[in-house]
């Protein structure tokens, strides 16, 4: 019996470890380029750009990065310069999601430093 536990227990943990949180589910650049929810705000990554450059949100929004390169592009990060988030490498499709503090966050890719932004939460 506490085989047939301990084998549940791996086989949760490695499907929990890869599913999307509840914001990344489903989402697509085609979604991305919508307008969001009330609590939701995008930034598309495209052209070696974060866009928009600037994104002012109220507290408690959740910032979502979605990367819409083409495929075989370099990958990008986005990385709060304060070290308040900080994202994996994302490829083609990938998104990160973040609920940044009240304040201004200057963040950048770590691939590509010239690649800049900022979340202005209110």
């Amino acid at each position: 019996l506490w085989v047939c536990g301990l084998l549940l227990a791996a086989v949760v943990a490695c499907f929990s470890e890869r599913s999307a949180g509840p914001a990344e589910t489903g989402l697509t650049c085609a979604r991305a380029a919508q307008p969001p929810g009330p609590d939701t705000a995008f930034v598309v990554i495209q052209g070696f750009a974060f866009t928009p450059t600037v994104t002012q949100v109220v507290a408690g929004t959740r910032v979502v990065w979605i990367n819409c390169e083409p495929s075989g592009t370099p990958g990008h990060t986005t990385t709060a310069v304060s070290g308040a988030w900080d994202s994996r490498t994302l490829t083609s499709g990938d998104v990160f999601s973040d609920v940044p503090a009240a304040g201004s966050h200057d963040y950048y890719c770590r691939v590509h430093p010239f690649m800049t932004g900022q979340v202005v939460v209110q």
